[in-house]
Order: structure tokens, then C-alpha cells, then sequence
């Protein structure tokens, strides 16, 4: 398993503010767009993505699953799905002093395969996947509404 980590702080805005608008599968199109090399959503809680890689672009599947408050905090869980890319990508969110800033922490935890996955994985795929992870960290930030407090 390869697991990329990227985090952002969303400044003025609650957790729960947060929280509430990642829980809309709706939200997800438009921070996904422009993250990838494309972006086609096939139903409401799935899209396909195009991972620019060298050579040719790998086609992983974004699937929308649940918001969970189920443990304590906020995370909100997707699925990813395809060839090298298969695994679980969650969003979870954390209070940050002072409480009207929050953490937003994407977490993917992906399959890459076996030797050969490796070697793509560290030949540009894992970097790829990096960059998109970030982008969409971007795309959160700048499309959340305003504070209205």
C-alpha cells in the first residue's frame, strides 16, 4: 500500500462549517475539476479521472461513499478505484485554534501493485497523484463560501 498525505488550513471557517459542504457529493465536481488531466462526472457520487503520468495517463475512479461523524471527528470517505490507483482517499477535518480555522487533512491509501506498480509508482505515478492531491486541497479553499458570522 502507498499512502499520500497532503493537508491544507482553511482559515475562518468551523469544522462543522467545513464539514457540512465536503458532505455534498455535489461539492466534489467542482474540486475535482482542473486537479486532473480530466475530469467527467459519470453519476452523482462518481467520476472518472485522468492522472497525467509519462507515457500514458492512468483513468482512476472517484467514488463518492459517505460524511462520517462516527468516530468522534470529521471525515468525509471516498473509494478510489482502477489499475495501480485502487484504494481509499478520506478527507478529515480538524478544529485549529483559533475555532473558527480548520485542518482539512486528504489522506490516500492506494494500491500501486506488485514490482511493476513500484517501479511506475516511483517513476512518476506517486508524484502525479502528489500534485493532484494538492490541487484539490487548492480548489477546496478557494471555492468554499465566506464565513457568514
Amino acid at each position: 500500500m502507498a499512502v499520500i498525505t497532503t493537508d491544507i488550513l482553511i482559515t475562518g471557517m468551523r469544522r462543522d462549517d467545513v464539514f457540512a459542504w465536503l458532505s455534498d457529493p455535489d461539492h466534489h465536481d467542482p474540486i475535482l475539476q482542473g486537479a486532473f488531466g480530466s475530469c467527467q462526472r459519470d453519476s452523482s457520487t462518481e467520476w472518472t479521472l485522468q492522472v497525467a503520468v509519462p507515457g500514458r495517463p492512468r483513468k482512476m475512479g472517484y467514488r463518492f461513499l459517505r460524511a462520517d461523524e462516527s468516530h468522534g471527528g470529521r471525515r468525509v470517505i471516498v473509494e478510489t478505484s482502477g489499475k495501480r490507483v485502487a484504494g481509499k482517499l478520506n478527507f478529515s477535518l480538524r478544529t485549529m485554534k483559533p475555532s473558527k480555522n480548520t485542518l482539512v487533512t486528504l489522506r490516500l491509501d492506494y494500491s500501486p501493485g506488485g514490482a511493476l506498480g513500484s517501479v511506475m509508482n516511483a517513476a512518476g505515478l506517486k508524484t502525479a497523484l502528489e500534485s493532484s492531491m494538492a490541487r484539490i486541497l487548492e480548489n477546496l479553499a478557494g471555492l468554499l463560501p465566506p464565513d457568514q458570522d
